[in-house]
């Protein structure tokens, strides 16, 4: 018989395989903290049915190791996979085009909305020895339910065409549209390895590991602070995507202190045409700025992003001191580091420092800015009385940059492979 392996739902089975011939879905879990204990499905043989001696097999449940994480962290990783839901309508036109049915009639939104409304809870334990597979699931709930045969008044034909589609649609996008449904999302997404481990056909750490290094992103910073501030923010706020981003070793000394140093850094790295993924965020004030531009002057490659921390409404009227004294001011561009964007206290103030000439505005710096660094950076656990708001925009950019990276490179591989 072989061993199985699944990544399921509940008792919906998003894919399988069988033996030494797999999918590697490690990506979606964040090894060792996400093993747990997770339900194997077993058919085996029950009571004689009463016909010609054949008996009737029940279904069995068995507990062990695999590997289980809550479904909306998982598309959080699968995102920064490049496979986001708009990729999913891409995928969807493209087994249209290749199996040949008219997509204007059974339509992406058609299934994504079915698969957002249907009751997953109702699937049933008889289906074989490994719960329901997506395209059983389909026939059985979906196709019924979105009417496919009613819609294809021509005969069987296109739907013979849709059912294949849907036996070669990814689990991954299957993920992403069950995962705008509301019972869906409130399970695990849980990878059944263990059988293929036991029976030899792979070792632990084909399951439990780390992310691939061509899975990750570099980000490049101003300087140390800057890339201390993002990682930590990363551990607090977004832990089960901090796997994703590695910085510039500090160890021995930042390497690219200064915004001059790291244009040139940008224009080293697409001379030599380098592969890895790589995001560069400037500081929001005017010399982050004046290089922002000069580096989106570049030719700058699909895996990489040139990025500035985000202007916020919450700047246009900041304490600043400078020649003309105390005032509020837009240090939106002009004059807003990372450390701007943490927990600030009332006495916060920018001073101006100096002119900028590249955009004809005056550079301002944070005033003791190391002190609100070292009270974020002490933090172990969320405060409920810290504010993380500002500091959470930031992620939320470069994480939107890092799905924008993926996703291209994603497009690329469908449009060669399909």
């Amino acid at each position: 018989m072989g061993s199985m392996i699944h990544l399921a739902v509940g008792h919906l089975e998003i894919d399988w395989g069988k033996n030494q011939f797999f999918r590697d879905h490690s990506a979606l879990f964040q090894g060792e903290q996400d093993v747990a204990s997770v339900p194997y499905l077993y058919a085996v043989e029950g009571e004689p049915n009463g016909f010609k001696g054949e008996v009737k097999w029940k279904p069995l449940i068995e507990y062990k190791e695999g590997l289980s994480k809550p479904f909306p962290q998982v598309i959080e990783r699968l995102n920064l996979l490049g496979h986001t839901y708009q990729q999913s309508a891409r995928e969807f036109a493209s087994l249209a085009r290749l199996h040949d049915f008219d997509d204007t009639r059974f339509t992406f939104a058609a299934l994504s909305d079915a698969l957002a409304t249907v009751d997953i809870t109702s699937l049933s334990l008889d289906y074989g020895e490994g719960g329901e597979e997506f395209g059983e699931f389909f026939r059985r709930e979906l196709s019924p339910r979105l009417g496919l045969e009613a819609i294809l008044q021509e005969g069987r034909t296109d739907y013979y065409a849709i059912s294949q589609a849907m036996e070669n649609l990814s689990a991954y996008t299957v993920l992403q549209l069950l995962a705008r449904n509301p019972q869906a999302a409130s399970l695990p997404v849980q990878w059944a390895f263990n059988d293929i481990e036991i029976g030899g056909y792979a070792r632990r750490g084909d399951f439990v590991r780390a992310l691939d290094p061509p899975t990750r992103f570099l980000i490049v910073t101003e300087g140390s602070s800057d890339a201390a501030i993002l990682r930590h923010a990363l551990k607090l706020l977004r832990p089960h995507l901090a796997d994703f981003f590695d910085f510039v070793d500090m160890e021995d000394g930042y390497p690219f202190s200064g915004t001059g140093n790291v244009y040139r850094f940008v224009q080293g790295l697409i001379s030599i045409a380098v592969q890895n993924k790589i995001l560069v965020l400037f500081d929001n004030d005017a010399e982050g700025l004046a290089n922002q531009r000069r580096c989106e002057a570049l030719h700058v490659p699909d895996n990489m992003r040139i990025l500035r921390l985000p202007d916020l409404s919450a700047f246009k009227n900041f304490p600043t001191i400078g020649p003309d004294g105390e005032r509020l001011s837009d240090i939106n561009g002009r004059a807003a580091a990372i450390e701007c964007y943490l927990d600030l206290n009332e006495k916060a103030r920018v001073r101006w420092t100096g002119y900028n000439k590249e955009i004809s505005d005056y550079q301002g710096a944070l005033e003791n800015k190391a002190v609100p660094m070292r009270a974020f950076l002490k933090q172990r656990h969320l405060k409920g009385d810290y504010d993380y708001t500002r500091i959470g925009q930031v992620l939320d950019i470069l994480i939107s940059a890092a799905v924008s990276v993926r996703e291209t490179e994603v497009t690329r591989e469908l449009h060669r492979t399909i």
